[in-house]
């Protein structure tokens, strides 16, 4: 029997539903189905628009429609989801404090002083009353201020000192995120933050134990993320991404041409391969091909360096053996990975290679815009399944009582028609529920339908209207 995983990722640009299930006796996820639907402008910088009603309701609007789709396609009714955000609101925080063994007499570190340990790192403040610790991630632990362990359990020692990553994000887009539940017709079941959970899909087990860093070029946002031992060591998110490119091409191509289409089809990160003299028609106009990847380039710049100084304020530099792995959907344009390489001097590749995904339909292609999406699914597989039923039957016809010709007698009408809320979140694999009287006249046997048949001859007799 499958189990399903369902991840949702709210961009700024778009909102990526994926689908995954793994089969039993196998450790890799496959995927189902994936759907993009616009996010119509409910999210700036990452950020849910929480004071617009209409921001909200175009964002519920578009979940639904990847929920529908990806519903219609697969069969199945999708109850439960994993969603993903990330902002440049959100963002890590170093904690760590010390507390002595509980036992005093043998000096066993147990599970229980790890138990006391986190409770009191949790209970650290925030900057500011609008934000809240989300999560807490172990990073190390020391015994007696000198034995680094990722698991002090059984450990001898009289103090034991956690560090810890903690995650901060802002209190209202966690009250809007567990609002939309009631519209979408489905429960999240957990919210997690972008650049702590994409390293498992984009790099393998040695890259992140050496070090490495992850550059996911949104479409209002750049998330960079440095891991490290196995784990998130710092990330931050900047407001900057590939809607900037879009602004400064404006400039130079056809008013109300697809810029993005554009830019994906004829743009590189870098021009010096491409003849001055070459030109391209759009539209009416004609542009010289490489001043599309000039303005690109120039752009592009700016975000390799503002990572660079993300980098270097973390203090991680000297720790990144495997340089970085570019993502995004900005890093489908041709050459990136060698600009980021030229601006940051370490090795740059694209995230191509995803681990821990198995199979795949042959019409779902898994661009770099999608792999948040898919990261979250996988992450979801680590906590619990998502409730999702296999609709067999995806229209179920209501039971009806035939009566024969000659017992022609009236009989209540049913009204067979779907209500408004089943018809957008698809039949599920029950009958449509009636009113009790409904129910308890289809369990009665044929002596119960007689007599009921008797007293409304009766009551025709005393002076009903006759309609035979």
């Amino acid at each position: 029997m499958k189990q399903y995983f369902v991840g949702v990722d709210v961009g700024s640009a778009n909102v990526v539903m994926v689908v995954g299930s793994r089969s039993e006796g196998s450790d890799l996820l496959n995927i189902e189905g994936v759907s993009i639907q616009e996010s119509k402008k409910s999210v700036k910088e990452g950020r849910l628009c929480t004071t617009l009603t209409s921001a909200v309701l175009n964002l519920s609007y578009a979940i639904k429609a990847a929920k529908q789709e990806l519903e219609e396609a697969l069969g199945i009714k999708i109850e439960q989801a994993y969603f993903g955000m990330g902002n440049n609101d959100t963002r890590c925080v170093k904690v760590e404090d010390l507390i002595p063994v509980k036992n005093r007499k043998t000096g066993e570190i147990s599970k229980d002083d790890v138990i006391i340990l986190r409770q009191l790192i949790r209970q650290v403040k925030t900057e500011s009353c609008s934000e809240k610790v989300l999560d807490i991630y172990p990073l190390c632990y020391y015994v007696n201020g000198v034995k680094r362990l990722t698991d002090p359990v059984g450990s001898q020692g009289s103090w034991l000192k956690g560090e810890y990553l903690l995650t901060v994000g802002l209190n209202d887009q966690l009250n809007t995120f567990k609002q939309l539940h009631h519209r979408v017709g489905m429960e999240i079941q957990k919210v997690f933050i972008n650049p702590m959970i994409t390293y498992p899909l984009l790099v393998s087990p040695k890259e992140a134990e050496e070090g490495v860093v992850i550059v996911d070029i949104g479409s209002e946002v750049t998330d960079i993320t440095i891991v490290r031992e196995g784990k998130v060591q710092y990330f931050k998110s900047i407001a900057v991404g590939a809607e900037l490119i879009n602004g400064d091409l404006k400039s130079i191509l056809p008013m109300g041409c697809n810029i993005n289409k554009i830019k994906h089809l004829y743009g590189k990160a870098m021009g010096n391969d491409i003849p001055e003299n070459q030109v391209i028609q759009i539209g009416n106009k004609e542009v010289v091909h490489r001043n599309i990847a000039t303005v690109i380039e120039a752009r592009l710049i700016d975000i390799a360096e503002l990572v660079m100084k993300v980098v270097e304020e973390s203090g991680l530099e000297s720790q990144i053996v495997h340089g970085f792995v570019i993502t995004g959907g900005t890093a489908a344009l041709d050459l990136i990975a060698e600009l980021f390489e030229r601006e940051t001097n370490h090795h740059c590749r694209r995230a191509e290679t995803l681990y821990g995904i198995g199979k795949k339909p042959q019409d779902c292609e898994i661009t770099p815009g999608q792999h948040a999406a898919v990261a979250i699914m996988m992450q979801a597989a680590q906590y619990s399944s998502s409730l999702v039923v296999e609709v067999e039957n995806p229209v179920v016809e209501p039971e009806t009582i035939d009566v024969s010709a000659e017992e022609s007698e009236p009989v209540a009408e049913v009204d067979t028609t779907p209500s408004e809320d089943v018809v957008e979140s698809q039949d599920e694999a029950k009958p449509v529920r009636q009113s009790q009287n409904s129910d308890k006249e289809k369990s009665d046997d044929e002596g119960t339908f007689k007599k009921f048949k008797r007293m409304w001859n009766i009551s025709r007799w005393m002076g009903g209207d006759d309609k035979n």
